[in-house]
């Protein structure tokens, strides 16, 4: 009601990876465009962001899309390659047949990148073995790196770790092997913060909106 240039609480969420690499310019520019809005950045796995966003605790957050949820629209914003990481001599990696029973390192149950690694054994008729629940790629890249198990992250997040070069890292199946980030919020939100949010993403090179409507390839 004070007027178009947004102001106030803009409380954003979103992946950890997405946080770390992607976001970071987005944020600054946004910060400098728009003083008058205090942003409060939180993450977590998409599962918590998404509830965020439902509950109104989050105007919109960064998950891993399309949501299949009537409530919420959004926009897709990066694509991810996910890669597998493995101790420096573990064999060679191409599919979760050879490394079925190994132990994995990943974030708790409701992180949709852990569903989408637990999927891949799935698909290839393998199971992981012991799961071991972390809480941040830094440490999964720790214990990979000591020769204790298997992880999944995004490439993006991977090279921007000191220490990559101490894993060995192999891609998934085509089919399973690139992940789109959403920008997603309640439908029907009117925010003059999240929609000038949105305009500098949509500048920054996303151009369409979407309904959640679509199912993943």
């Amino acid at each position: 009601m004070a007027g178009e240039e947004p102001q106030g609480a803009f409380a954003l969420g979103s992946l950890e990876s997405t946080a770390a690499v992607r976001i970071p310019q987005l944020l600054a520019a946004y910060n400098q465009r728009y003083a008058k809005v205090d942003l409060d950045l939180s993450t977590g796995p998409s599962g918590t962001m998404i509830d965020g966003v439902l509950s109104g605790r989050l105007a919109a957050a960064f998950v891993d899309g399309p949501v299949l949820h009537p409530a919420l629209e959004g926009v897709p914003a990066f694509e991810e390659e996910m890669v597998l990481i493995a101790p420096l001599q573990h064999a060679p990696v191409q599919r979760a047949q050879e490394v079925n029973g190994e132990s994995i390192y990943a974030f708790r149950a409701n992180c949709s990148y852990r569903h989408h690694f637990e999927s891949w054994f799935t698909q290839d008729g393998a199971v992981p073995g012991k799961i071991h629940e972390m809480e941040s790629y830094h440490g999964m890249l720790a214990c990979v790196s000591a020769g204790a198990g298997l992880a999944l992250m995004p490439r993006s997040m991977l090279e921007s770790m000191p220490g990559c070069s101490t894993v060995s890292v192999w891609p998934l199946t085509e089919s399973m092997r690139y992940l789109r980030t959403w920008l997603v919020w309640r439908r029907g939100t009117v925010s003059q913060s999240l929609s000038m949010f949105v305009r500098l993403l949509e500048e920054s090179g996303v151009t369409r909106r979407f309904d959640i409507k679509e199912s993943r390839d």
